[in-house]
């Protein structure tokens, strides 16, 4: 029952089959290290072993925010998700639209924006 349950969470954890951002490989490092400090303390483990976990732990710990903080300063799109990347490329590039209405280019849509008048007076209305 256990394993079932744990292949389900390990199965939702991740259902996009990419990473998410450039950080989520090194905290899931992390919640291994503490899974096994957590388990070596259960079945009691010698010290050193638990020590030495303890030093990777801090290890990594120190790495994820020396890279969250480099990340911050020289490219803020790598700690966003993958999605947020893709999105914002293709608006870059011109490229509109959703899976309800398709996918249009800046093209088509200077083309209707011809085709509309807008104005905010209230003599036009009348």
């Amino acid at each position: 029952m256990a394993i079932e349950i744990i292949k389900e969470l390990l199965q939702r954890s991740d259902t996009s089959g990419s990473k998410s951002t450039i950080l989520k490989p090194l905290t899931w490092f992390i919640v291994v290290i503490i899974s096994g400090i957590i388990l070596l303390q259960i079945y009691d483990s010698p010290n050193w072993i638990v020590v030495m976990f303890a030093v990777i732990l801090v290890v990594a710990i120190l790495i994820f925010f020396f890279a969250y903080i480099y990340c911050l300063f020289t490219d803020k799109d790598a700690i966003r998700s993958e999605k947020y990347s893709i999105q914002k490329m293709a608006i870059e590039k011109g490229i509109f639209g959703d899976s309800n209405s398709g996918v249009f280019t800046e093209s088509h849509l200077s083309t209707s924006k011809k085709a509309l008048k807008i104005s905010d007076s209230e003599e036009d209305k009348l």
